[in-house]
């Protein structure tokens, strides 16, 4: 049983969703994560290895506790109930996690610097170990600081953010009618709108992994985090049909929402995805799915977002 190394003045949690993880990358996770805090709540959401992930976190960690649900009922409700969770142990802060995301050592620390008055998330910089080493993350000339000021335009993803607990119920937590895919943006653009700052730490550092991103034969110029201008390669990201569609439907129904303060934030990522989503296999059934997403977005209900 592995020891709790985390000061008892730590006043913060760790929250990870769990959906048919490899059981390896999720004990690498943890191991990582333990360290960090007092205590990590794994959401077990319906997975087909649950009793694996049950018995990881049972044998060898005395500070990781499963909440287990026995379906799939979305990324956005398993957020809220980590959210809910927090609360309800007298947590301040939670640091949230992908199950596949490992944060380096003294990540935490680093992000919780800057918790504090009208900043209700700290965002690390990710590192996509599928399309960047360690070393060229550390050769990069880095803001040390930055405030983002969009939502969804180079904004915080979910993983590796450190939360203001009270900041996110203030303004209703993740939206569940999103089940998956920007569920973290759209959190993100109540905040700012309600007057809560967002701020990314590029010295803490995230290892993460998007879909399954792959090289395609094209590159674009494209602004790094550092201000330079390179050519950089495009690339897939490996979902399936389900995932485009509701890579698609909630796009529009981001742009539904806020699009008096966001203009068109989400709508003009679609053609691209659509674009790099022909390089991949079942090319057909995405694209499928891409046009269902778009045209439930479309006709789903949904109320214009007013402060």
């Amino acid at each position: 049983m592995e020891k709790v190394s985390c000061a008892m003045s730590i006043m913060r949690c760790a929250g990870i969703v769990s959906y048919n993880p490899d059981i390896e990358r999720l004990r690498t996770n943890l191991h990582a994560t333990v360290q960090q805090v007092r205590e990590v709540f794994v959401y077990e959401n319906g997975s087909r290895n649950a009793q694996a992930v049950q018995r990881l976190c049972e044998d060898e960690f005395t500070n990781v506790r499963v909440i287990a649900d026995t379906q799939n009922r979305g990324i956005a409700f398993a957020l809220n109930r980590l959210l809910a969770a927090a609360h309800d142990c007298g947590y301040p802060h939670i640091l949230m996690l992908d199950q596949d995301s490992v944060p380096t050592e003294g990540m935490c620390d680093e992000l919780e610097r800057h918790l504090s008055g009208d900043v209700a998330i700290v965002s690390p910089f990710i590192l996509d170990r599928n399309r960047m080493t360690m070393a060229q993350y550390q050769e990069m000339r880095l803001p040390a600081i930055e405030r983002l000021k969009h939502a969804a335009r180079s904004g915080a993803i979910t993983s590796g953010t450190l939360n203001n607990v009270s900041a996110a119920l203030a303004v209703g937590g993740f939206d569940d009618e999103l089940f998956i895919d920007y569920v973290d943006f759209d959190f993100n653009e109540r905040l700012l709108l309600n007057g809560y700052s967002i701020v990314k730490d590029n010295r803490a550092c995230l290892i993460h992994e998007k879909g399954k991103s792959r090289h395609t034969p094209f590159k674009i110029p494209r602004r790094r985090s550092d201000g330079k201008i390179v050519w950089a390669p495009l690339f897939t990201l490996g979902y399936g049909p389900m995932r485009c569609y509701y890579q698609a439907r909630n796009r529009v129904v981001y742009w539904r929402k806020y699009h008096r303060w966001t203009k068109l934030e989400g709508l003009v990522e679609l053609p691209p995805l659509i674009v790099l989503s022909m390089f991949e296999p079942h090319r057909l059934a995405k694209l499928k799915a891409y046009c269902r997403g778009i045209r439930d977005g479309v006709r789903m209900p949904v109320k214009e977002y007013r402060k």
